[in-house]
């Protein structure tokens, strides 16, 4: 283990902070938003700054807070279609302290402070704010660093972990940071068991860049570099876009042009998609796979939107490729549309993975249905619909689902069988003896060969991952989870997980002959049981702090009959904001 690897970034980040004092809003406010000098760290200078058109990354921690407020019809705002933009995030609260704001006694005393932060991030730029910026009253120019350190050891250990991009909305162990690696979330810090297990270091750095000019054209870019906590050969390849080098590895998820008018935006270059009002279980895009190369085009007009991506896909060669030439490409092409009101919101959904030397007009075009084209012009081309609704029962109580079609056997002689996905759950958000409290279950159920496809370069996977339900074809997965807040800025969380997962691989299409209606979960089932605890402290602005504990018991690991294992994990981090 190299101290060094552990201590520098600790050092960066710690000069960083003493060089960025806090402010009061009240000193922001006292201030022309006019010509700005480079401003050094000082969130007073940095919050005039112009902010150009941006997303909300998949990760950040201010969409726990809006699903509460959502809920309980504190701001008005769609979430089923992720990311969402910036400026989407400031009306909605803007207008939540306007003259509809609730009636005084209403919100708890969480919620208000919830309110404030989200006015402070999204409205006045104070609390994600870069560490140096230039701009004037409409252009910017932003740079941010961030730097953190872990310390893990494996089997039953404690590890102590700085992590950047938590989600404090909720209860969020640190183990399940690396939830959205699609928009470069942290990583997962679950401890690995087995007696061999060694002490290990590692450090992260990473730095981001933006700029544009506010209300019209923005860009933004992220990397990040990995020093540590990687042992092997000199060389891995961990993916087709990440590999490493004496312990090394960078990476960059995010590096996208926006372009944003009152009622649309067209985004091109790397960022992570989500469709979908699910917690844990979204159909079809998840956001858990790699974030997508792509060009995305957005249209709303009061309650109805309209959303069109096509994205280049990472294919991760198999030896079991069929007839794909050297010069073709995969792609993924998307669209939706979603019409919403107070009592929730309704959205309909097609995806489309093809190959071709050069993206086919027929699917760029986003007005085009893809299974009519894919009939009359193409062929072995997979197409997936789905259809997801959230419905507000009462302020503080949603059901939502979520459908999920890749093929339905209308002629049952065929001996084919019926591919879909299914995701129920609920969500309440209220208190218990004046103490603010939310609840969320879901059950998700993803039949197999759901995603997989004949040719099969066709199946629905971004760098071998699955783009929809993260545990693939041929599983389910049921998850609760209550959180709650015996104070301001704490929180006490439990959580419980039971997953099933059956022979099915979403590299493994149906073969005639199969059996199309086996057991489900087919074959020998690895069944997981999870039960987790954890408090954690969330300032929103400068840290937070989590420490955790877990028992995990898993039956048939790896599908193999007798191949069982359990053990706690135990865990505790903190993060620090430069």
């Amino acid at each position: 283990m190299s101290l060094g690897r552990f201590v520098l970034p600790v050092l960066l980040a710690c000069c960083l902070l003493l060089q960025a004092p806090g402010a009061t809003a009240e000193s922001a406010a006292s201030e022309s938003p006019v010509a700005e000098p480079v401003a050094w760290g000082a969130a007073t200078a940095r919050s005039r700054i112009a902010r150009p058109p941006a997303d909300v990354p998949l990760n950040h921690w201010s969409y726990p807070l809006l699903e509460r407020l959502e809920a309980r019809g504190v701001i008005d705002i769609d979430l089923s279609t992720r990311p969402v933009s910036r400026s989407d995030v400031a009306a909605a609260v803007s207008a939540a302290q306007g003259p509809e704001a609730p009636a005084s006694g209403f919100l708890s005393a969480r919620e208000e402070w919830f309110l404030s932060r989200l006015v402070a991030e999204f409205v006045r730029r104070e609390v994600d704010s870069p560490v140096f910026s230039t701009g004037t009253a409409a252009a910017s120019l932003g740079l941010g660093i961030r730097a953190s350190a872990q310390i893990r050891h494996g089997g039953e250990a404690v590890e102590l972990d700085l992590w950047p991009g938590s989600a404090p909305g909720g209860i969020t162990p640190l183990r399940d940071v690396g939830v959205d690696v699609g928009d470069g979330a942290g990583r997962d810090v679950g401890i690995s068991v087995g007696d061999d297990a060694q002490l290990d270091a590692a450090s992260d750095i990473s730095c981001e860049i933006w700029g544009g000019v506010e209300g019209f054209l923005g860009f933004y870019a992220d990397a990040q570099l990995l020093l540590g906590g990687q042992d092997g050969a000199r060389k891995v390849q961990l993916s087709s876009r990440v590999r490493t080098w004496r312990g090394m590895s960078a990476s960059s998820e995010r590096a996208y042009v926006k372009l944003e008018r009152p009622s649309y935006s067209i985004v091109a270059g790397r960022r992570g998609t989500a469709w979908g009002r699910s917690r844990w279980g979204r159909l079809m895009l998840s956001g858990t796979a790699p974030t997508f190369d792509q060009i995305n085009a957005r249209y709303e007009v009061g309650a109805l939107s309209f959303e069109a991506m096509h994205a280049f896909l990472e294919y991760e060669e198999l030896g079991t490729e069929t007839d794909l030439g050297d010069a073709e490409s995969v792609f993924l092409a998307a669209h939706r549309v979603v019409v919403r009101g107070k009592w929730g919101s309704v959205g309909l959904g097609e995806a489309v993975v093809y190959s071709s030397v050069l993206p086919d007009p027929v699917y760029v075009n986003p007005l085009m249905p893809y299974y009519m084209a894919q009939h009359n012009e193409r062929s072995d081309d997979n197409v997936l619909w789905q259809l997801d609704g959230v419905y507000h029962i009462r302020p503080g109580l949603t059901a939502y689902g979520e459908f999920l079609v890749d093929d339905l056997q209308y002629e049952r002689w065929t001996d084919s069988p019926d591919k879909y996905g299914l995701t129920l759950g609920g969500a309440w958000y209220g208190a218990v003896r004046g103490v603010d409290a939310e609840l969320t279950t879901e059950y998700t159920n993803v039949r197999n060969w759901t995603y997989t496809h004949k040719q099969t370069e066709h199946r629905f996977a971004q760098d071998g991952l699955p783009i929809g339900f993260e545990l693939g074809p041929d599983a389910d997965r049921f998850r609760a989870e209550f959180v709650f807040h015996p104070a301001l800025k704490w929180s006490v969380g439990t959580t419980y997980e039971h997953a099933r997962k059956g022979y099915g691989r979403i590299t493994d299409p149906f073969e005639p002959g199969d059996n199309p209606e086996p057991a489900f979960p087919s074959g020998v089932v690895e069944s997981t049981d999870r039960v987790g605890v954890e408090l954690g402290y969330q300032s929103l602005e400068r840290v937070a702090v989590g420490l955790g504990a877990a028992f995990e018991s898993v039956a048939n690991v790896g599908n193999l009959l007798g191949m069982d294992d359990d053990g706690w994990e135990f865990w505790a981090g903190v993060e620090f904001r430069i």
